[in-house]
């Protein structure tokens, strides 16, 4: 018997995949120096930091996880469009990804 279920298991790997993408998308943003991708490390860094805890409460099983992660899937969804105007494509994916899991689990279309 699994202590979480597979879907669940799933949704982690796709939120600490986002969670490691936006990480570097903020790093590689900080390099360039460029004042235009001031939104772009904000927006990736609160995709990374709502992510990051969604894990833990889905791990276990929390009554809070659905309610989190539908405020993770518009995170994750704002940060994908400033990645793609930013041309982070690789960041981008991954926070449309992570929007569309969480978006399934919390029931919102």
């Amino acid at each position: 018997m699994s202590m979480i279920e597979d879907q669940t298991k799933q949704l982690i790997d796709i939120l600490g995949d986002c969670f490691a993408k936006c990480a570097a998308c903020v790093q590689d943003c900080a390099e360039q120096g460029r004042e235009d991708l001031a939104g772009c490390i904000r927006l990736c860094s609160d995709c990374a930091d709502l992510c990051q805890a969604c894990i833990p409460l889905l791990a276990r099983g929390s009554q809070y996880a659905t309610e989190l992660c539908r405020l993770c899937a518009e995170a994750c969804e704002r940060c994908a469009q400033e990645c793609e105007r930013t041309g982070m494509s690789e960041c981008a994916q991954a926070c449309h990804k992570a929007a569309e899991a969480c978006r399934q689990l919390s029931g919102v279309a």
